[in-house]
């Protein structure tokens, strides 16, 4: 039940953030005040406040980390959805479910077999298919008539394989990281905790560059994103720490639940923009949801 906790919160933060594209609420603020939320929310959820004793704890380096990685990732997937296009900024934070994977078999002494192959080679074309927009429906996401780009860097294709790389290696780090300090550093009670160092170091990272923000251009957040924020935050801790307590379930291996995790927001983000966003899924996008389907059956039933 955890999984599937974790993949209706991650599915409900996909949807704030096209919400926010609708009503013009920028990403940064918005996501710096979803990580104070997300620390708010941990310390309602805890019996006893963590004191300075902490920073001895052995995943404390490893949560400090991830926090700080988690603002620079989610804010370059911010900007490649807006200035690139979303099917990149999908693609590429899904199918880093590759890197998580291969360390789960090589470190953690997970099992290998055909049939999780097959599995996982179907998610990762289940992923391509899902993603597959045309040019002039992803322009229409995205805000932006369909036109051509200036031919400058930034628009070139080598800067669109730079931060599609960027994506997948930070997000496929960050799952690895997680999975790390769930199988070899933390005992259960430490869940909160840990998560709450993590959204911690994200919020300082954040209200960092909200304040050279201020001094440099005197611009404060707009009271709709940090309502937004809130609206995120909640969900958004929640969906770390069910993913969390479902990597330590007993009889399910990393390598199954992170593919499973991908493939059930794939779906249930495709649907929600089928429901709520009126949007028309073509002949592949279909395909794709099926073979989801099928990779995740093989995966559980395996």
């Amino acid at each position: 039940m955890a999984l599937f906790f974790s993949i209706i919160c991650a599915t409900y933060l996909v949807v704030c953030f096209k919400y926010f594209q609708q009503f013009g609420i920028k990403n940064l603020p918005a996501i710096v005040f979803n990580y104070i939320t997300c620390v708010c929310t941990g310390l309602m959820m805890t019996d006893t406040v963590p004191d300075s004793s902490i920073i001895y704890e052995p995943w404390f380096p490893v949560a400090a980390t991830l926090g700080c990685c988690f603002f620079c990732i989610f804010n370059v997937m911010g900007f490649v959805a807006r200035n690139i296009g979303l099917t990149m900024t999908s693609v590429s934070s899904k199918l880093s479910m590759v890197i998580p994977v291969s360390v789960a078999i090589l470190f953690y002494d997970q099992q290998f077999t055909v049939i999780k192959a097959v599995a996982i080679g179907l998610a990762i074309v289940a992923v391509i298919l899902t993603s597959e927009r045309s040019t002039d429906s992803a322009e229409a996401e995205a805000g932006k008539p369909a036109i051509a780009h200036p031919a400058t860097f930034m628009h070139s294709k080598t800067f669109g394989v730079l931060m599609a790389l960027i994506i997948f290696l930070g997000s496929g780090l960050n799952d690895s990281l997680v999975n790390y300090a769930s199988e070899k550093l933390m005992d259960p009670g430490d869940f909160n905790n840990f998560n709450i160092v993590i959204f911690s170091f994200a919020s300082l990272s954040g209200i960092t560059v909200l304040l050279f923000r201020f001094f440099s251009h005197r611009e404060l957040p707009a009271p709709k994103a940090i309502l937004g924020g809130i609206l995120l935050g909640i969900p958004n801790y929640f969906s770390l720490l069910f993913l969390i307590e479902a990597l330590n379930f007993p009889g399910w291996a990393s390598s199954v639940i992170f593919p499973v995790n991908n493939m059930g927001i794939v779906i249930l983000t495709a649907v929600a923009a089928v429901i709520l966003f009126r949007e028309k899924l073509s002949i592949l996008n279909w395909a794709g949801m099926g073979i989801a389907i099928v990779s995740i059956a093989l995966l559980i039933f395996a």
